[in-house]
């Protein structure tokens, strides 16, 4: 995947790219667990705007994560068609049955009705504040934290 700078880094507008399964939304959204970040969904707008606060704020350049729906459906097609029979199968009843797999669709729904999804690495509680406190400001929605032993609710 690549990093665009700038106020709308990490958005995406070109058409379809061959997606690598290796970056942060790929592992939150089925490859891995996302230890020490914040993720929120948000308007797209707004998520650009949220970037630069949290730039301004001190957050560099790779601790901000900003996609539109549509790369996150890219995302989430690549990470169906990686998968074998059997991982999808496990994938699915895992959804079912955790609350990681309901906060993943809740991911998904919000991009699929259009919003970004932003992801801050805050791996220091007062980082964690900070973010929170910006993300709120800018409207972010199903903001959680996810830390090493579990997942907090931002409201």
């Amino acid at each position: 995947m690549t990093e665009e700078r700038g106020p709308a880094a990490g958005t995406s507008t070109a058409a379809p790219e061959r997606v690598e399964l290796g970056g942060l939304y790929a592992q939150m959204l089925g490859v891995w667990y996302p230890r020490n970040y914040i993720v929120a969904a948000i308007e797209p707008a707004e998520g650009a705007r949220a970037v630069k606060a949290l730039h301004t704020a001190g957050f560099g350049d790779n601790a901000v994560h900003l996609h539109d729906g549509a790369r996150i459906a890219q995302i989430r097609a690549a990470i169906y068609e990686k998968r074998t029979p059997m991982q999808r199968a496990a994938a699915a009843v895992s959804r079912a049955v955790t609350d990681e797999g309901l906060m993943s669709q809740d991911y998904f729904d919000e991009a699929e009705r259009g919003a970004s999804l932003i992801a801050v690495l805050a791996p220091e509680p007062r980082l964690v504040t900070e973010a929170q406190q910006i993300l709120v400001a800018h409207g972010a929605r199903h903001m959680r934290f996810y830390d090493d032993k579990c997942i907090t609710d931002l409201h």
